[in-house]
């Protein structure tokens, strides 16, 4: 974010009150409290990064969010992420593409004063958003509010948003009432900073009242009164102009569209590297190969934008379906010192094959690095590759056998499967293992592996090598969400230093990134909805 956007973000999240409640409030006074996350409310923030939010808004249209003017007036960059909470955009972030306020504004915009003493009428705005995978924002949430105009008063109400300091959102029950002629004002404690434009949503209904803004942003921490611009013709005026005006033109939020989820239910194996060009710590992104259920294979190539929701620039079929790879089982990236990536293939028979390079002309190079078998066929269970060994090199591959044992082979270009170190004897712990996949997650020594567990748990071992698995570390506890991650794939998709990214796709074919993945996942972004 640039020091302009952060001093603009950082001035609207002034104009809130800052503070939780305090020990000399009446105990009558409703307070603001935690709240479980809405489809049709999120954070407000300058980059494609909501964990930066500054502001609130809600859904109230297509692709429509009402917030205050004083959020967004200025602003080159806005995004919107319904639902957020605890780091996570259950339903992707989406970058506004334009922005309507009321003319009034320009030149009434004070909104410190209270009654008698000024604000501004004129503290609301809306925002047209981007479509994402030909989706507009409410059909991706499957949720939206409604605009309420000249609702009568006095009347409950719910106020919702997300203090800049925190990851979750907060509400607080009210009643909302008139207050002069342009506002409206409901008693809450605890409004921190960050609600601005937040939502004052009518009980027992989907209907926004107002939006908190308008007057009274400097008042004391004990000071209960909160208000909005009241929701009148002039409002429905701004709401209808944004509904009809011509949408600008985006490029949407992925770089590439990826489609839709139905789709990708069917993506049955994926994997990373650099086949179309580039390296870690250069100006391209990893591409993802993918093999789908039908047996057709996609190369996705690796963008070089900056912005971690566009990863990919473009797609090429590297097999048709019902091809030969209907029968790959397993498919793990690595480099063989043969200039681009290459790729090991497990196949139904046993065979384990190896294409020295791929790029969007198909696959080169083929080597067998072990004929059919009954060993291969069927006891490996998951392979991953990565730099495991002192050679420098992504060459050395980690199997999985289906009685719990371990095992690494090192330097497979130049040895085939025959330099073979036993990590894990056979055990029932490692039965347990669902998907594994190779990374540089903690930037130590040598390559880290990453593993899905069938009860949710996700674990990443530092410095794998033929000493054993290194330190390891619970990046998500035991949970049900976990059970349904599908395929996982580490790659380098957003700062493009390390392979420290994660790729995710879901049982119901959502897609998921999650960026500079350590020992925790910090960040999800939502490449494909379900």
């Amino acid at each position: 974010m640039s020091n302009r956007t952060v001093a603009r973000w950082a001035t609207a999240l002034a104009l809130t009150v800052a503070c939780l409640p305090v020990a000399t409030a009446s105990a009558a006074t409703p307070q603001a409290h935690e709240t479980a996350p809405h489809p049709a409310i999120g954070s407000l923030s300058g980059s494609s990064n909501p964990n930066d939010h500054g502001c609130s808004a809600s859904i109230v249209g297509p692709n429509i969010i009402v917030t205050a003017a004083h959020c967004v007036y200025g602003e080159r960059n806005i995004y919107f992420t319904p639902g957020y909470h605890d780091g996570q955009a259950p339903h992707g972030t989406w970058r506004g593409l334009a922005t309507y306020v009321d003319d009034g504004w320009k030149t009434d915009n004070d909104i410190n004063g209270t009654e008698g003493t000024g604000g501004s009428p004129y503290d609301f705005a809306f925002v047209v958003l981007e479509k994402r995978n030909g989706k507009n924002v409410a059909e991706a949430t499957g949720s939206a509010l409604r605009l309420k105009i000249d609702a009568a008063l006095p009347a409950d109400a719910t106020v919702t948003g997300y203090p800049s300091a925190k990851d979750k959102p907060y509400s607080c029950d009210a009643t909302a009432s008139r207050n002069d002629q342009h506002w409206e004002t409901l008693q809450c404690l605890g409004i921190p900073s960050g609600f601005s434009g937040g939502p004052w949503v009518a009980k027992g209904t989907t209907d926004v009242i107002g939006v908190i803004g308008g007057r009274g942003q400097k008042l004391p921490p004990t000071d209960a009164r909160n208000y909005s611009v009241r929701f009148d013709a002039k409002v429905k005026a701004l709401y209808d102009k944004a509904v009809t005006s011509p949408v600008p033109p985006g490029d949407g939020n992925l770089g590439y569209p990826l489609g839709s989820g139905a789709t990708w239910k069917h993506a049955d194996l994926i994997t990373s590297g650099y086949y179309t060009g580039g390296s870690a710590g250069g100006s391209r992104h990893m591409d993802m190969i993918v093999k789908w259920s039908d047996g057709e294979v996609t190369l996705y190539q690796g963008s070089t934008s900056t912005d971690p929701q566009k990863p990919f620039a473009g797609e090429t079929r590297l097999a048709a379906p019902d091809s030969i790879w209907t029968h790959a089982k397993s498919i793990a990236a690595v480099n063989t010192g043969a200039g681009r990536d290459g790729l090991v293939v497990r196949w139904t028979d046993g065979e384990v094959t190896l294409y020295q390079t791929v790029d969007q002309g198909g696959f080169h190079g083929e080597t067998t690095l072990t004929a059919p078998n009954d060993l291969w066929r069927d006891h490996a269970s998951h392979i991953a590759a990565g730099r495991y060994t002192g050679n420098g090199q992504r060459d050395d591959l980690i199997v999985v056998w289906t009685d719990g044992e371990v095992t690494l082979y090192a330097d497979i270009a130049a040895n085939s499967l025959g330099r073979e170190t036993r990590l894990a004897a056979p055990n029932s712990t490692w039965t347990h293992a669902q998907t594994i996949s190779g990374g540089d997650f903690t930037g130590s020594a040598t390559s880290d592996l990453l593993v899905r567990w069938s009860d949710g748990e996700l674990t990443i071992y530092s410095d794998v090598s033929t000493g054993g698995f290194g330190t390891e570390h619970q990046v998500r506890a035991p949970d049900d969400l976990w059970t349904h991650a599908t395929v996982v794939s580490g790659g380098a998709f957003a700062a493009n230093q390390r392979a420290n990214d994660l790729i995710v796709r879901w049982s119901d074919g959502e897609v998921s990134l999650y960026p500079a993945v350590d020992t925790a996942l910090h960040r999800e972004i939502q490449l494909v909805s379900p």
